[in-house]
């Protein structure tokens, strides 16, 4: 996958601007086409960073520029910026959201008078190991629920819901894969794209694209079954009486918080 690209010439034009304001400390670009994913309809997506005074001087709408060109079918966002500022990278820090950190992975630094919006960067993509751990932990526990509960819900005939919680297994299966290869959850219209860019040992992609594709089960019981070496390496049980005993751990009242931020019910 090349992620070599240039900004779209009015990008390039409006952030010489940028570097040419003192209140402006940095340029990031993230996006798709950091990443290798863009094509003709791609935008640059920025993030300026501003001073901590020119930061605090902004009201909540004047955060954000975007340019469009066309009209019509033609109609196409060049660029997209967010005004921000090195405080904001700072309280993402402590964030679990993947939002707060999968844009990171591959972001390009292009502007930094300080030279420490490069290092917050690499932080920002960065997956601390004991959060890594922690999430392994729970998400294994929720797609091992989650596919027993949907067994349960489709036998019962309910079909939607059943869905619904095969949904939930891929999700909680899709943060282990990422996570096993110290990477953030992508947003939802990238994670076919971002799937196919694991190394994935275990041959889970194809196998978590039959669970969404056919809401069936057997491939993600598959996955599951394929995990469990990596699984125990983390911490989780093997057999089903450690995996009881692991979901009793991790859903008992002195957890709660913990399991918020692991998204596991």
């Amino acid at each position: 996958m090349s992620t070599s690209f240039t900004p779209h010439a009015p990008t390039l034009e409006r952030m010489q601007r940028w570097r040419d304001d003192p209140d402006v400390i940095g340029i990031v670009q993230v996006g798709s086409r950091t990443r290798g994913l863009g094509d003709a309809t791609s935008d640059d997506d920025l993030e300026v960073l501003l001073s901590p005074d020119a930061f605090a001087r902004l009201e909540p709408a004047a955060c954000h520029e975007f340019v469009v060109e066309g009209e019509g079918a033609a109609r196409r966002v060049i660029y997209d910026a967010q005004l921000t500022c090195l405080a904001e990278y700072r309280r993402k820090l402590e964030s679990s959201h993947d939002l707060d950190h999968w844009p990171y992975e591959r972001a390009v630094v292009h502007h930094d008078t300080s030279g420490e919006i490069a290092g917050a960067v690499q932080a920002l993509a960065a997956m601390p190991e004991s959060f890594r751990r922690a999430r392994i932990r729970h998400a294994a526990i929720d797609a091992w629920a989650s596919l027993h509960r949907a067994q349960k819900t489709r036998a019962r005939g309910l079909e939607a819901s059943a869905r619904l919680v095969l949904d939930r297994a891929v999700r909680a299966l899709s943060r282990i894969a990422f996570a096993l290869e110290d990477r953030w959850v992508p947003l939802e219209h990238w994670w076919e794209s971002e799937l196919g860019s694991l190394a994935d040992p275990h041959g889970l992609a194809p196998r978590l694209m039959r669970g969404v594709t056919e809401s069936d089960s057997k491939p993600l019981f598959e996955a599951l079954e394929a995990l469990a070496a990596p699984l125990e390496h983390w911490g989780v049980p093997p057999d089903l009486l450690g995996r009881r005993a692991l979901f009793l751990t991790l859903i008992h009242v002195s957890n709660v918080d913990e399991r918020a931020r692991h998204a596991t019910p």
